[in-house]
């Protein structure tokens, strides 16, 4: 029976400290977390920004971080936080975030460079293969204009770009728009205005640049003439002059090409 009051008695003394021991757990927890939010304990005092940057600032970059990390506890920092906030400046494409014990957070930015404007508002990053929409008061970049009915298609629409450059080298003509529609036919358009209707495809609408290059020295076509040039024919191409060329203006007249 003693046995029995003994056993009951530990088992009773065992309880009590166990939740003592969990009270005194649970607060010191408390405590500490308390301590370190509080920015008493290795507090960030320094934001190191790395990268080259162009069109975004260090001052800028250092303000956000600072905003969020400032004073606090560098432990206590959450570093996805941090980068999250970096990364809502559209001018930023990529952002690492790491921390450098005592007080020191360090930020590494890489910022979008801009190939090409998109659409009406946007610019297109083509090593990052991505559209991007900053402020662009200001931006006066000689980019050529690209734009499509998704933004998704904007890699797609940069690749032919280049095709279609390629394919206007040797000649005098300069492509400084490109525009693929909800049909995907593309239109590019030259430097004097004009337009030149490719249709569908890279490859045909490559080709068919080519043929008309070719073509142009003996149509004897003068583009600053022509509104428009449909080059969707397979023997030749469709001119639309312009309406103050003062030559049957409104009208399209069919050059036929000798093969």
């Amino acid at each position: 029976m003693q046995l029995k009051r003994q056993s009951r008695g530990h088992l009773i003394a065992g309880v009590v400290f166990l939740a003592a021991v969990g009270f005194l757990l649970y607060n010191f927890n408390s405590v500490l977390s308390a301590f370190l939010e509080s920015g008493k304990a290795l507090p960030v005092r320094a934001v190191q920004v790395d990268g080259a940057l162009t069109h975004m600032t260090r001052r800028g970059i250092a303000d956000a971080v600072g905003r969020i990390a400032g004073g606090r506890n560098i432990a206590a920092v959450d570093a996805g936080a941090v980068r999250d906030r970096i990364l809502e400046d559209p001018w930023a494409a990529k952002a690492s975030v790491r921390k450098k014990m005592p007080d020191t957070i360090i930020v590494s930015v890489v910022e979008h460079v801009p190939a090409a404007y998109w659409n009406d508002k946007g610019l297109y990053d083509a090593r990052q293969m991505a559209v991007f929409y900053p402020d662009l008061r200001g931006f006066n970049e000689p980019l050529v204009r690209l734009g499509a009915f998704r933004d998704n298609l904007a890699p797609e629409v940069y690749e032919s770009a280049v095709a279609f450059i390629k394919a206007l080298s040797g000649s005098n003509l300069q492509m400084v728009a490109l525009y693929l529609d909800q049909v995907r036919c593309y239109t590019l358009t030259l430097s004097d205005g004009t337009r030149l209707i490719l249709g569908r495809g890279r490859e045909r609408g490559e080709q068919r640049l080519r043929r008309f290059v070719a073509a142009l020295p003996d149509s004897g076509i003068r583009l600053e003439d022509v509104s428009y040039v449909d080059l969707r024919y397979d023997v030749g191409f469709a001119v639309g002059p312009k309406h103050n060329s003062g030559e049957g203006a409104g009208e399209t007249s069919v050059q036929h090409i000798s093969e």
